[in-house]
Parts: structure tokens; C-alpha cells; sequence
């Protein structure tokens, strides 16, 4: 602009100096036979053809410029565009190794999973995985649970014990993903929700959640923070979200057959072939560390009468009843188990028979003072047990044989007139068992072992 501007002072300054020229010139030119008006009118014609000129030449110099400009314009938007493909192929080749990283470690990651049955250690294998793919710092696995309709966060090994989050389906972002069984991020959440979105429980990190879904049926959701390479996350995301599918399905399914296995259906506790298998591991460890291992077998005094007063499905009520009660009142490394009928068994490990004994008779107090149905038709008035007390190795030099032992001694209570306890007494008895023995003759005694504390 300022290039013209002086172009046409220039134009000026040329034009009045050379009709000052003409007009002293003047007198000389009309001599020669020219009139003023013609010299006026030459003037003028030299002017207007300067003022072409000058025009030109400004017009060309503008042209000259505006085409450096968009030369110049055109090598930085081409510098862009390069730049943006840069970033482009930076991002796809990122994208591509983690593609690369996934497909090599999954035959990895399948061999770990299926060398593990615990819920907690296949989560931290993902976990993991998830980590190094998506490149993020949050991860977060719940699981749904189908009974209260709920999704619970997964403790992953190595972190704090504090209490887990549970999240409703179809609240925050974990619940939404679930319910709706897509992928979901917090972005779209809360543009969905609008001012209504609110985060559940332990959300506040999270940037993207991936339900986990094996043929229709929901198993939990991944919810992980914002990750380093945000092109192509999901996908890498729901990748991982169907092979956990996969493994959760298989734990589900493992874990609820082998509990099937293991497990009475009526009551809940240890079936008998359960408690003879882990009785070996417990004998085990009771020889490497010179410890006795104390049998209880008993059973519900007159429970046939009762089936037959009461029916049978009463019956079955009793059962499941008494199991909570004697759970309630035995430390947890115990071992109960329903070994057969209305026949109960309960191994002690670390425990003496006189110990198991004290235990015993706190249980069978218990029991008759607890307020069964249809109790007060017994034939004492109240629910009895009667039982039998072994030891290993005291009284026998195997497991199998404690048990044997402590079954005969359950038939001496019976014969004794039932609602008692009876320990074995045999030959193998040894100076420690005979004072045990003594102990038990003591009627007075105060029961106050610290390790058979009742369980509130």
C-alpha cells in the first residue's frame, strides 16, 4: 500500500515539473507555428501516456507481489500439511507397534492365564497387559454380580486393602458401558448425561470404560484413565476386553464346578470327599511341624424323629441352620464338612484332644440353646448332638485312622445317653493325652481358651 501511495507522488511531482518546462517554453513554440492550445492538448497526451505507464508498472509490481505471497503461503500451508502427515504416520506407526505388542504377547498371556484358577491373579495379568498396550497409568476390572445386579471392583495384587467401590448397572461410566454393553468414554458420558452425569465410586480417574461380554452374557467392564495414544485406543481396548471374556468365562465356570465338587448343595459345607482330600495336606504339614491334628465327628441326636415329626423339608431347614451355627463357632482353619446324613465332621489342625474337647463342648452348649424350629419336640426338649474326639498322632498314626477312632467314640456318647462328647482313650495314649484325660475330668473347668473364641 505504501509502495503505491509513493508511485503516485512520484507521478505527480513528474508531471507539474514537466508542465512547468512547457510553460516557459511557450513562447518559443508559438513562434514556430503551434497555438497554445495544441502544446495544452501535447501535454496533456504526454501526461495521460505517463500515467499509463506508471499504472502499468504499479500494476505489474502489485501482480509481482501478491505472487510472492502466495508462493510463499503455499510453501507454508505445504509445510503443514507435510507436518500433519508427519504426525499422522508418527501416530499410526505408534498405533502399529501396539497392534504388534498385543499379537506377541498373547499366546503369553494365554499360557499365564490358563496356569491360573484365581480370579485376582488373572485380573492382575491384565491388568498389565492393558498397561503396556493401551499405555495408560489407570486400570480398573469389575465384575458383575448377577444376584444384586451390581458391579464390584476387582482388588489387582500389589495395591492397598482398602474397601473397593461397587457400582449399580447403568450409573457412572462403569455402569453405563456395562448396561448398554458398548464401549463408553467419559467424554461422550457426560455429554449424554449433561448436567444429570455424575461419576460413581473411585470413576474420578477414569477416561474410557470396555464392557466384558462372553456370548451375550455380561462377566464385569475394564475401565482404564486417559492412555498416551489416544487414536485407536478403543480398538486395542476391546481386543483385550474379548480375550478376558474368554478367561473370565473359563474361571467362572471352573470355579463354580469345582465349588460344585467340593461343596454339600444343601448346606454349603465341605462334601466328605473334599475333606478326606484336604486332610492329606493338613496331615502334611502336621508332621513337618510336629503338631497334632484333633477329629470331630457328631451328629443330631434323634433326627429321624424329627424328619418324621416335622417333614422333611423341615428337616433339611435344621441342617442348613445348624451348618451356619457351627461355621459361626469354628476358627476359620478349620475345616467342616457335612460327612454324611445329619452327620458333621471338623478337622483342628495345630489343635490337642483336650483343646478339641473344649471346643466341643462350647459347640454342643451352643446348639442346645439355640432356638431351632420345632425343638421343644425332641426328647431332651432341645436340639442335641452327640459326638466323638481322635487325635493324630496321638491316638492314631494316620488321618484315616483318627477318624475311625473318633467315629467309635461317638457311638460310646450314644450309648452313654446321647447330648455328650466322648474323647478316645486306647493304648497309643500318651503322657500328654493322659493329662489331657485328667483335664477332662475336671467338670469345673472355665473353658477359657483364647483360640476358641466365639465369633460374633
Amino acid at each position: 500500500m505504501f509502495s503505491v501511495m509513493n508511485s503516485m507522488r512520484s507521478l505527480l511531482d513528474t508531471v507539474v515539473s514537466y508542465s512547468s518546462q512547457l510553460t516557459s517554453r511557450l513562447a518559443e513554440i508559438q513562434t514556430s507555428g503551434f497555438t497554445v492550445e495544441h502544446v495544452l492538448m501535447l501535454t496533456s497526451m504526454t501526461a495521460i501516456l505517463l500515467l499509463v505507464f506508471v499504472a502499468l508498472r504499479i500494476s505489474h509490481n502489485a501482480g509481482q507481489r501478491e505472487r510472492e505471497i502466495n508462493q510463499r503461503n503455499n510453501a507454508q500451508t505445504g509445510h503443514r500439511q507435510i507436518k500433519t502427515l508427519n504426525d499422522k504416520i508418527q501416530k499410526l506407526e505408534e498405533l502399529n507397534r501396539s497392534y504388534l505388542h498385543l499379537v506377541t504377547n498373547i499366546s503369553h498371556v494365554v499360557k499365564k492365564i490358563n496356569a491360573k484358577q484365581n480370579l485376582e491373579d488373572i485380573v492382575f495379568i491384565f491388568s498389565h497387559l492393558v498397561k503396556n498396550i493401551v499405555e495408560t497409568d489407570v486400570v480398573e476390572f469389575y465384575v458383575y454380580e448377577q444376584a444384586n445386579n451390581l458391579l464390584k471392583r476387582v482388588q489387582i495384587r500389589g495395591r492397598n486393602g482398602k474397601s473397593l467401590p461397587t457400582c449399580p448397572m447403568g450409573r457412572g461410566l462403569v455402569g453405563r458401558a456395562a448396561s448398554d454393553e458398548v464401549i463408553t468414554t467419559m467424554e461422550y458420558f457426560n455429554r449424554q448425561q449433561g448436567n444429570e452425569g455424575k461419576k460413581a465410586a473411585g470413576e474420578e480417574t477414569l477416561w474410557m470404560a470396555a464392557p466384558i461380554i462372553f456370548e451375550k452374557r455380561l462377566l464385569g467392564v475394564i475401565g482404564i484413565g486417559k492412555p498416551k495414544l489416544l487414536d485407536g485406543a478403543n480398538h486395542l481396548l476391546r481386543i483385550i476386553a474379548e480375550i478376558a471374556a474368554v478367561a473370565l468365562y473359563n474361571q467362572l465356570f471352573l470355579t463354580d464346578a469345582k465349588q460344585k465338587a467340593e461343596t454339600d448343595p444343601l448346606t454349603g459345607l465341605y462334601n466328605r470327599r473334599y475333606f478326606h482330600q484336604i486332610s492329606r495336606k493338613f496331615v502334611e504339614k502336621a508332621i513337618a511341624e510336629q503338631t497334632p491334628i484333633s477329629v470331630f465327628l457328631f451328629d443330631i441326636d434323634h433326627f429321624k424323629q424329627y424328619n418324621d415329626a416335622n417333614g422333611h423339608e423341615e428337616g433339611d431347614k435344621l441342617l442348613m441352620e445348624l451348618s451356619q451355627l457351627v461355621q459361626e463357632y469354628t476358627r476359620k482353619t478349620s475345616v467342616v464338612a457335612r460327612y454324611g446324613g445329619e452327620e458333621f465332621i471338623v478337622l483342628l489342625p495345630g489343635i490337642s484332644a483336650a483343646d478339641a474337647f473344649k471346643y466341643a463342648e462350647r459347640l454342643r452348649e451352643a446348639i442346645a440353646t439355640h432356638p431351632f424350629p420345632h425343638r421343644e419336640s425332641q426328647p431332651f426338649g432341645f436340639l442335641s448332638v452327640s459326638g466323638g474326639i481322635a487325635s493324630f498322632p496321638d491316638h492314631e498314626r494316620s488321618i484315616q485312622g483318627a477318624i475311625r477312632l473318633a467315629d467309635e467314640a461317638l457311638y460310646k456318647a450314644k450309648e452313654s445317653g446321647r447330648n455328650r462328647i466322648t474323647v478316645h482313650n486306647s493304648s497309643l495314649t500318651t503322657e500328654k493325652e493322659r493329662a489331657a484325660e485328667s483335664f477332662l475330668d475336671n467338670s469345673e473347668d472355665t473353658l477359657s481358651d483364647p483360640d476358641f473364641r466365639i465369633i460374633q
